[in-house]
Formats: structure tokens, C-alpha cells, sequence
């Protein structure tokens, strides 16, 4: 279940929705920890007369590869999705996203998708078409296996596009 701010009523402005995964986050965790673990363990595992067989450089190769893997788990656990009165703003991995209430077309989480996703409305101001060539972006922080809490929040950011584009 993803970490979901309560929605405010609808007959009062939104406070600002903050969405994160949370058995994504808790899978990353887990995974880092047990790579972590078990890279130790290889490394004391292997005798002395090993060890002391790798350079420094070969060392350092080693330890800059779990970083990469590590922060590339940490990186992926900290997507989020924030909406508030000026759009939506989602990180996903390590890029960004900006999303002005006049471009979402849609949020839209089907069964079987990994994540939700944002249809966008072209930025000619052309209008909407849906097919293959549309616009989107994916909302990583509402991951399909978070199952009821996932929904709720796609429900919650819907009616929030609905309230800032009636205004």
C-alpha cells in the first residue's frame, strides 16, 4: 500500500498529495541489504592468499559495481508523485517530471499494468487522440502490486484533475 495523504473534501481545495510505493521501497531495501550481505560474505570467504591477490583498482572496480547496483535500487524506491493546485510533479528513478493540470489527460492504472500512467494531452493544443503515438509518462510510485491503496490513489489524483480544471 502506498504511503497516501488522506484527500481533503471536495467542496475545499486540495492539500497537496504526496504518494510513495511502499513494496517497492520495501523490496529495494531488502534486496540492497541482502546484496550488501552477500557480497561481504564472498569477499571474507575468500582465503588470504586470494585476497591478496586483487589490486586496489580491481577493489575499488568491485566496490563502484554494488554501488551502482545499490543506487540504482535506492534510486528506483524513491519515485514519488506530488499534486497540488499547479499540477502533478513525479519522480521516477532519477528523472523528474512537471505536469501542469491543462496537459493530463488522464491517470490511468489497467489491470496488468506495472504502474500507473499519465496520458497527455498534445502540447500544440491539438486535441486529445487515443492511440499508440499519445503522450504519457509513467507514475512509478503507484505500483499495480500495491493493489486497493494503488486504485485509491489513481482515484484521488482523477478527482483532483477534476476539481483544478472545472476552477
Amino acid at each position: 500500500m502506498p504511503d497516501l495523504v488522506r484527500p481533503a473534501p471536495d467542496a475545499v481545495a486540495p492539500s497537496t498529495l504526496v504518494i510513495r510505493p511502499r513494496r517497492l521501497r520495501l523490496v529495494a531495501a531488502s534486496f540492497a541489504v541482502a546484496l550488501v550481505l552477500v557480497t561481504l560474505y564472498g569477499w571474507f570467504a575468500l582465503p588470504d592468499d586470494i585476497q591478496v591477490l586483487f589490486t586496489t583498482s580491481q577493489r575499488l572496480t568491485l566496490l563502484g559495481v554494488l554501488a551502482l547496483l545499490v543506487g540504482v535500487m535506492v534510486a528506483l524506491a524513491l519515485s514519488v508523485v506530488r499534486a497540488d493546485e499547479s499540477g502533478l510533479w513525479f519522480r521516477n528513478g532519477l528523472r523528474t517530471h512537471t505536469v501542469p493540470w491543462d496537459r493530463v489527460h488522464q491517470v490511468v492504472l489497467r489491470r496488468g499494468d506495472p504502474w500507473a500512467f499519465v496520458l497527455l494531452t498534445p502540447a500544440d493544443g491539438s486535441a486529445f487522440s487515443a492511440d499508440l503515438d499519445a503522450e504519457k509518462r509513467q507514475l512509478m510510485a503507484l505500483q499495480y502490486g500495491d493493489g486497493a491503496a494503488a486504485q485509491v490513489g489513481v482515484e484521488e489524483l482523477r478527482r483532483r484533475q477534476r476539481y483544478w480544471t472545472t476552477r
